[in-house]
Protein backbone atom coordinates (compact mmCIF):
# COMPACT_ATOMS: atom_id res chain seq x y z
CA UNK A 1 0.00 0.00 0.00
CA UNK A 2 1.69 3.22 -1.14
CA UNK A 3 1.28 5.89 1.62
CA UNK A 4 -0.23 9.12 1.15
CA UNK A 5 2.11 12.47 0.80
CA UNK A 6 2.16 14.85 3.28
CA UNK A 7 -0.86 17.63 3.23
CA UNK A 8 0.85 21.09 3.78
CA UNK A 9 -1.09 24.11 3.93
CA UNK A 10 1.04 27.43 3.27
CA UNK A 11 -0.02 30.75 5.30
CA UNK A 12 1.31 33.74 3.22
CA UNK A 13 -0.15 36.91 2.43
CA UNK A 14 0.07 40.86 1.38
CA UNK A 15 3.67 42.15 0.00
CA UNK A 16 6.07 40.06 -2.27
CA UNK A 17 8.64 39.70 0.68
CA UNK A 18 6.15 37.12 2.47
CA UNK A 19 4.04 35.62 -1.19
CA UNK A 20 7.05 35.17 -3.03
CA UNK A 21 9.54 33.09 -0.40
CA UNK A 22 6.67 31.06 0.25
CA UNK A 23 6.10 30.10 -3.38
CA UNK A 24 9.79 29.66 -3.69
CA UNK A 25 9.59 26.61 -0.88
CA UNK A 26 6.54 25.26 -2.41
CA UNK A 27 7.96 24.54 -6.00
CA UNK A 28 10.76 22.89 -3.78
CA UNK A 29 8.70 20.28 -2.65
CA UNK A 30 7.09 18.29 -4.84
CA UNK A 31 6.13 15.66 -3.31
CA UNK A 32 3.95 17.45 -0.80
CA UNK A 33 0.03 18.15 -1.29
CA UNK A 34 -0.04 21.82 -0.98
CA UNK A 35 -2.86 24.05 -0.36
CA UNK A 36 -2.77 28.17 0.49
CA UNK A 37 -4.20 30.26 3.00
CA UNK A 38 -4.18 33.94 2.04
CA UNK A 39 -6.66 36.82 2.54
CA UNK A 40 -9.06 37.88 0.02
CA UNK A 41 -8.29 40.87 -3.01
CA UNK A 42 -4.66 40.62 -1.99
CA UNK A 43 -2.11 39.72 -4.44
CA UNK A 44 -1.34 36.28 -3.54
CA UNK A 45 -4.82 35.24 -5.14
CA UNK A 46 -3.52 36.43 -8.75
CA UNK A 47 0.24 34.80 -7.98
CA UNK A 48 -0.66 31.35 -6.76
CA UNK A 49 -3.55 31.44 -9.76
CA UNK A 50 -4.46 27.39 -10.02
CA UNK A 51 -1.28 25.90 -8.84
CA UNK A 52 -2.42 25.57 -5.56
CA UNK A 53 -6.27 25.14 -3.76
CA UNK A 54 -6.61 28.42 -2.37
CA UNK A 55 -8.11 29.10 1.09
CA UNK A 56 -9.30 32.79 1.99
CA UNK A 57 -9.43 34.24 6.05
CA UNK A 58 -10.33 38.09 6.75
CA UNK A 59 -7.65 39.03 9.04
CA UNK A 60 -5.72 42.31 8.89
CA UNK A 61 -3.31 44.39 11.25
CA UNK A 62 -3.59 46.48 14.27
CA UNK A 63 -2.25 50.15 12.85
CA UNK A 64 -2.58 52.98 15.07
CA UNK A 65 -4.23 53.95 18.72
CA UNK A 66 -6.33 51.14 20.09
CA UNK A 67 -10.23 52.06 19.36
CA UNK A 68 -13.61 50.85 17.92
CA UNK A 69 -11.64 49.54 15.23
CA UNK A 70 -9.36 47.40 17.18
CA UNK A 71 -13.00 45.34 18.20
CA UNK A 72 -13.49 44.46 14.64
CA UNK A 73 -10.04 43.53 14.24
CA UNK A 74 -10.10 41.12 17.30
CA UNK A 75 -13.21 39.78 16.12
CA UNK A 76 -11.66 38.95 12.54
CA UNK A 77 -8.75 37.05 14.13
CA UNK A 78 -11.20 34.77 15.96
CA UNK A 79 -12.87 33.97 13.16
CA UNK A 80 -10.02 33.29 11.06
CA UNK A 81 -8.32 31.34 13.69
CA UNK A 82 -11.35 29.11 13.73
CA UNK A 83 -11.90 28.98 10.10
CA UNK A 84 -8.30 28.01 10.07
CA UNK A 85 -8.48 25.26 12.42
CA UNK A 86 -11.74 23.74 10.81
CA UNK A 87 -9.60 23.73 7.56
CA UNK A 88 -6.90 21.97 8.88
CA UNK A 89 -9.35 19.38 10.28
CA UNK A 90 -11.15 19.09 7.27
CA UNK A 91 -8.34 19.00 5.21
CA UNK A 92 -6.23 16.50 7.40
CA UNK A 93 -3.41 18.37 7.03
CA UNK A 94 0.29 17.43 8.65
CA UNK A 95 1.72 20.87 9.13
CA UNK A 96 1.97 24.57 8.24
CA UNK A 97 4.40 26.74 6.62
CA UNK A 98 4.13 30.24 7.26
CA UNK A 99 5.92 33.45 5.95
CA UNK A 100 5.20 36.14 8.50
CA UNK A 101 2.75 39.00 8.43
CA UNK A 102 -0.81 38.87 9.64
CA UNK A 103 -2.16 35.18 8.07
CA UNK A 104 0.62 33.94 10.11
CA UNK A 105 -1.32 34.90 13.20
CA UNK A 106 -4.60 32.54 12.80
CA UNK A 107 -2.46 29.71 11.27
CA UNK A 108 0.38 28.94 14.02
CA UNK A 109 -2.45 29.24 16.31
CA UNK A 110 -4.77 27.21 14.73
CA UNK A 111 -1.87 24.47 14.35
CA UNK A 112 -0.90 25.26 18.12
CA UNK A 113 -4.24 24.26 19.27
CA UNK A 114 -4.24 20.45 17.03
CA UNK A 115 -0.42 19.94 18.03
CA UNK A 116 0.40 20.26 14.06
CA UNK A 117 3.48 21.38 13.30
CA UNK A 118 4.39 24.85 12.49
CA UNK A 119 7.65 25.99 10.70
CA UNK A 120 7.86 30.03 10.45
CA UNK A 121 10.43 32.02 7.71
CA UNK A 122 10.84 35.50 8.50
CA UNK A 123 12.53 37.09 5.62
CA UNK A 124 13.19 40.74 7.25
CA UNK A 125 16.33 41.80 9.52
CA UNK A 126 13.77 43.22 11.57
CA UNK A 127 11.21 40.38 12.20
CA UNK A 128 7.46 41.87 12.48
CA UNK A 129 5.21 41.98 15.27
CA UNK A 130 3.61 38.57 14.51
CA UNK A 131 6.68 36.97 13.87
CA UNK A 132 8.66 38.24 17.27
CA UNK A 133 5.25 37.16 19.85
CA UNK A 134 4.46 33.77 18.21
CA UNK A 135 7.79 32.29 16.72
CA UNK A 136 8.11 30.52 20.40
CA UNK A 137 4.99 28.75 19.13
CA UNK A 138 6.47 27.24 16.31
CA UNK A 139 8.06 23.81 15.87
CA UNK A 140 11.00 26.17 13.88
CA UNK A 141 12.01 29.49 12.82
CA UNK A 142 14.07 30.04 10.03
CA UNK A 143 15.55 33.51 9.09
CA UNK A 144 16.89 35.47 5.89
CA UNK A 145 19.67 37.13 8.55
CA UNK A 146 21.65 36.61 10.93
CA UNK A 147 20.51 39.91 12.18
CA UNK A 148 17.34 38.52 12.68
CA UNK A 149 18.36 36.22 15.72
CA UNK A 150 18.99 39.00 18.25
CA UNK A 151 15.25 39.78 17.54
CA UNK A 152 14.10 36.51 18.69
CA UNK A 153 15.35 35.53 21.87
CA UNK A 154 12.73 33.14 22.83
CA UNK A 155 13.43 30.45 20.30
CA UNK A 156 16.53 28.93 18.66
CA UNK A 157 16.32 30.38 14.83
CA UNK A 158 18.16 29.20 12.00
CA UNK A 159 19.49 31.37 9.19
CA UNK A 160 18.79 29.83 5.73
CA UNK A 161 18.74 32.80 3.89
CA UNK A 162 15.80 33.45 1.50
CA UNK A 163 14.36 31.43 -1.06
CA UNK A 164 14.61 32.10 -3.93
CA UNK A 165 12.66 31.04 -6.90
CA UNK A 166 14.48 29.19 -10.16
CA UNK A 167 12.96 31.57 -12.62
CA UNK A 168 15.14 34.24 -11.42
CA UNK A 169 18.38 31.52 -11.94
CA UNK A 170 16.49 30.28 -15.40
CA UNK A 171 16.50 33.98 -16.56
CA UNK A 172 20.33 35.33 -15.58
CA UNK A 173 21.53 34.57 -18.66
CA UNK A 174 18.98 35.98 -20.71
CA UNK A 175 19.30 39.70 -22.51
CA UNK A 176 17.67 42.17 -21.02
CA UNK A 177 14.74 44.37 -23.32
CA UNK A 178 15.53 47.41 -21.11
CA UNK A 179 16.33 50.67 -22.15
CA UNK A 180 19.48 51.71 -19.99
CA UNK A 181 22.85 52.67 -21.57
CA UNK A 182 25.60 50.72 -21.61
CA UNK A 183 27.73 53.69 -20.70
CA UNK A 184 26.32 54.49 -16.89
CA UNK A 185 26.20 53.39 -13.64
CA UNK A 186 23.82 51.65 -12.86
CA UNK A 187 22.45 51.36 -9.37
CA UNK A 188 19.89 48.75 -8.02
CA UNK A 189 17.38 49.89 -5.05
CA UNK A 190 15.32 47.10 -3.74
CA UNK A 191 12.60 47.78 -0.91
CA UNK A 192 9.37 46.79 -0.42
CA UNK A 193 6.21 47.46 1.48
CA UNK A 194 6.45 50.56 3.35
CA UNK A 195 10.17 50.32 3.28
CA UNK A 196 10.37 51.11 -0.24
CA UNK A 197 8.25 54.50 -0.12
CA UNK A 198 11.53 55.49 2.19
CA UNK A 199 14.03 54.30 -0.29
CA UNK A 200 12.17 56.40 -2.93
CA UNK A 201 12.32 59.40 -1.10
CA UNK A 202 15.84 59.02 -0.39
CA UNK A 203 17.05 59.16 -4.13
CA UNK A 204 14.84 62.38 -4.54
CA UNK A 205 17.08 63.63 -2.23
CA UNK A 206 20.20 62.48 -1.86
CA UNK A 207 23.09 62.46 -5.02
CA UNK A 208 26.44 60.12 -4.15
CA UNK A 209 29.36 61.81 -4.86
CA UNK A 210 31.15 61.23 -8.25
CA UNK A 211 27.66 59.94 -9.20
CA UNK A 212 26.13 61.80 -12.27
CA UNK A 213 22.58 61.89 -12.62
CA UNK A 214 21.23 59.30 -14.73
CA UNK A 215 18.72 59.38 -17.85
CA UNK A 216 15.66 58.39 -14.94
CA UNK A 217 15.09 54.64 -13.42
CA UNK A 218 13.02 51.82 -14.44
CA UNK A 219 9.75 51.03 -11.92
CA UNK A 220 6.79 48.91 -12.19
CA UNK A 221 3.71 50.50 -11.60
CA UNK A 222 0.92 51.69 -9.47
CA UNK A 223 1.95 53.99 -6.28
CA UNK A 224 5.74 54.05 -7.06
CA UNK A 225 5.25 55.10 -10.07
CA UNK A 226 3.12 58.35 -8.26
CA UNK A 227 6.54 58.51 -5.70
CA UNK A 228 9.11 58.55 -8.09
CA UNK A 229 6.88 61.28 -9.87
CA UNK A 230 6.41 63.15 -6.42
CA UNK A 231 10.54 63.34 -6.09
CA UNK A 232 11.08 64.11 -9.61
CA UNK A 233 12.95 61.41 -10.81
CA UNK A 234 12.26 60.65 -14.40
CA UNK A 235 11.10 57.56 -15.54
CA UNK A 236 11.99 55.68 -18.55
CA UNK A 237 10.38 52.41 -18.69
CA UNK A 238 7.64 50.52 -16.88
CA UNK A 239 8.37 46.76 -16.65
CA UNK A 240 7.93 43.50 -14.63
CA UNK A 241 9.74 43.11 -11.53
CA UNK A 242 11.19 40.16 -12.85
CA UNK A 243 13.12 42.15 -15.84
CA UNK A 244 14.89 44.52 -12.94
CA UNK A 245 15.56 41.63 -11.06
CA UNK A 246 17.73 40.04 -14.02
CA UNK A 247 19.61 43.50 -14.22
CA UNK A 248 20.93 42.77 -10.42
CA UNK A 249 22.15 39.39 -11.74
CA UNK A 250 23.77 40.57 -15.01
CA UNK A 251 26.73 42.11 -12.64
CA UNK A 252 26.19 45.54 -13.94
CA UNK A 253 25.15 46.96 -10.53
CA UNK A 254 27.85 50.21 -9.76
Amino acid sequence: MTASPPRLLIAASGTGGHVFPAIATAERLPDYEIEWLGVPDRMELQLVGDRYPFHAVRVGGFQGKPGLGTVKILWRFGKAIVQTRRLLKRGKFDGVFTTGGYISAPAIVAAKSLGLPAILHESNALPGKVTRRLAPWCSAVAVGFEASKAHLSKCQPICTGTPARQQFLDQRDQPIDLPIPGDVPLIAIVGGSQGAVRLIAWCGLVRLPGLPLGPGCCIRRGIMTRMWRRCSIPIISRCRFIKIWRVCLSGRIW
